[in-house]
């Protein structure tokens, strides 16, 4: 509400007719004419007359009526000549302030108009609470005195109401000087300024309520914020979801004042729960006008999934998977996810002497665990995979690695961008050697030739904690465009809980994306060291469809690695509308495990489809090694 000023236009005319001169004898209009003698009117020749019927008189004949002719019209006397032109009541404000405003000049003729006009522009000065003016006669026309009353002087400003912004800010946004007299449209315009300081910080209900001027003593302009805080706050549409499952991740209450940008916030981070289709908010009036009511309607989605697929993989060879999946158990936003998998076979093919793969997951997630948005992860699985080891890039040995365990993790955000996270695992690892080459016959004993066991591998129990840092400024979490990612990690085998190897890893992997053209150029650098006893399967293990995919995952193994990746992600809907949902890939990778040693380099293409459930993508890759071709859901870095 803006301020106004409420000033009362007196304007008082006091004239008087003067008469200047005497003009001389009125000449009378329509003076008389001489009017000539009537000529006798000539007599008729005498008719004889009817006889009156007996008992009759005639009647006479109507007198002829004169109209009056109308009188001559006065002329108006003229309006007197302004000989003088006044100011009074003028304490602190310049005298030029005035005349400035005003059209009325000595030697002009007097006018009511002219006069009320210039009343006004006098108050729309800003400067003055009244303004009158008063006509006094002269000996030689009159005086013209403008009578005014100025705004009080400003001794101090209060500030009342605000508690989102500091008064020294809403002061600056204000400006106004004290010890000056008031000036109400730089008042207006200082009311507006601060609505806008308001405004720009997201309080958008926020308005200046009221301004007053106070005289105890020292003349005090007081301003009045209305910040517009929240009433009350409404969910609406929630039929499965709890209301608590979206209150503890508000970060605002009733009776704090209205920021749009942190509703909007709050919106984003209800919709990425992904319980919901549509989330919007609706802010209505609240009980009085410096108060709303948040009324926050959903459209729950289905959380529910079961699903049933084939799938390949080099290290899996085809598998058929069940899976059942609940993202909203019991309305508390809690995930249980039961998956099972069940091999065919080595690469598909069955073999009598070698059982078929089958692997499970049982795992629950608490996303909010406490107040600092913790998180729980707690798994139960087994993992089976086929896995090789090379030496010299041909194939020295082959064999399914058995993972069984459980793990429980730990994840808290320090800030929008920073997560740290804690993970216990147990694990116990087993392997079956199978032939070198997938072609030959089962291996008949551990003293066959055609299947020799993997160097360094020492079957029993991991205990591991892990420790990870990450920072994420990229724009966006599957498909950034700009930003970067830094992950940190330690993983340390700990034999004195009970675990059979004792070792430390130390992990670092950073990523920046940078808009270049119509696409995307990616960088990924990754350093990883190690020291203790490191069995092949806490080994750092480089090849696959994630690290150098001109080679198979584990192509180079050891205690350190380094790895660089260069992609460019190029949209082709700028040759064909219906290519509009396709992405050309051209990548390179090079990388060493350990670091110094066995070097490979391998460069590629691929294509990525977008859907609905991410970015189907095809990489075909060639190096020193061969070639590979790769099939995954969503990129790799």
């Amino acid at each position: 509400m803006q301020p106004r000023a409420h000033l009362r236009l007196r304007v008082t005319l006091e004239a008087a007719i003067v008469v200047v001169a005497l003009l001389g004898p009125l000449v009378a209009l329509g003076a008389a004419q001489p009017t000539p003698a009537p000529s006798p009117p000539p007599t008729p020749s005498p008719s004889p007359a009817p006889a009156p019927a007996p008992g009759q008189t005639p009647a006479p004949s109507p007198a002829p009526t004169v109209s009056p002719s109308p009188g001559p019209t006065p002329t108006p006397a003229p309006p007197p000549r302004i000989v003088e032109v006044a100011v009074r009541g003028l304490e602190h404000v310049p005298e030029s302030v005035v005349r400035d405003s005003i059209g009325v000049r000595p030697g002009e003729l007097l006018s009511d108009e002219r006069l009320r006009a210039d009343v006004a522009a006098i108050i729309s000065t800003g400067w003055f609470a009244d303004a009158n003016v008063r006509v006094e006669p002269l000996r030689d026309g009159v005086r013209v005195t403008f009578l005014v009353v100025e705004n009080p002087v400003i001794a101090d400003i209060a500030v009342e109401g605000n508690t989102v912004i500091r008064t020294p800010e809403i002061l600056q946004a204000l400006n106004l000087p004290t010890g000056q007299v008031l000036n109400t449209l730089r008042l207006r315009d200082g009311a507006r300024a601060v609505e806008q300081l308001y405004e720009d910080r997201g309080y958008v209900l926020a308005r200046v309520a009221d301004v007053g001027v106070t005289a105890n003593g020292v003349t005090r302009l007081r301003l009045r914020v209305a910040e517009g805080r929240i009433e009350a706050i409404e969910y609406k549409g929630l039929t499965k979801t709890q209301p608590f499952v979206l209150e503890r991740r508000r970060p605002f209450a009733v009776g704090d004042v209205l920021n749009i940008n942190v509703l909007n916030k709050y919106l984003q981070e209800i919709f990425a729960l992904e319980l919901f289709e549509n989330v919007q908010a609706r802010p209505r009036p609240g009980s009085t006008p410096e108060q709303v009511v948040v009324e926050i309607e959903v459209k729950e989605q289905r959380t529910q999934e079961a699903r049933f697929g084939l799938g390949y993989s080099d290290m899996t060879g085809i598998v058929g998977t069940l899976e059942y999946r609940e993202r909203n158990w019991k309305g508390r936003n809690q995930q249980l996810t039961v998956r099972f998998e069940r091999g065919l076979g080595e690469r598909g093919v069955p073999r009598p002497n070698e059982p078929a793969p089958a692997n499970f997951l049982l795992s629950f997630r608490e996303p909010h665990l406490d107040v600092h948005r913790t998180t729980l992860d707690v798994a139960l699985y087994q993992a089976t995979t086929t896995e090789a080891r090379y030496v010299a890039g041909t194939t020295a040995s082959r064999f399914t690695l058995e993972r069984l365990g459980s793990a429980m993790a730990f994840a808290r955000p320090l800030d929008p961008q920073t997560t740290l996270s804690l993970r216990l695992r147990s694990e116990r690892t087993e392997i079956t050697v199978l032939p070198r080459n997938p072609g030959d016959p089962p291996c008949t004993g551990p003293t066959d030739p055609n299947c020799p066991p993997p160097p360094n591998f020492t079957p029993g129990r991991t205990l591991g904690l892990t420790f990870t840092g990450v920072r994420d400024r990229r724009d966006h979490k599957t498909s950034p465009t700009r930003g970067d990612r830094l992950s940190l990690t330690t993983d340390f085998g700990l034999p004195i809980l009970g675990g059979e190897f004792g070792f430390g890893k130390y992990l670092g992997e950073y990523t920046r994306y940078l808009p270049a053209g119509s696409g995307v150029l990616v960088g990924r650098g990754l350093l990883g060291f190690g020291h203790g006893t490191l069995p092949i399967q806490e080994e750092f293990a480089l090849g696959g469809s994630s690290t150098l995919r001109a080679f198979p995952f584990g192509y180079l193994r050891g205690s350190s690695a380094v790895l660089l990746n260069v992609e460019y992600r190029a949209p082709l809907g700028g040759l064909a509308r219906q290519l509009r949902d396709f992405t050309g890939i051209v990548f390179i990778d090079a990388g060493a495990a350990p670091i110094l040693t066995n070097a490979a380099v391998g460069f590629g293409v691929g294509l990525s489809f977008n859907t609905p459930i991410g970015a189907i993508r095809i990489d075909y890759a060639t190096g020193s090694g061969g070639s590979q071709t790769w099939f995954a859901i969503g990129h790799p870095f």
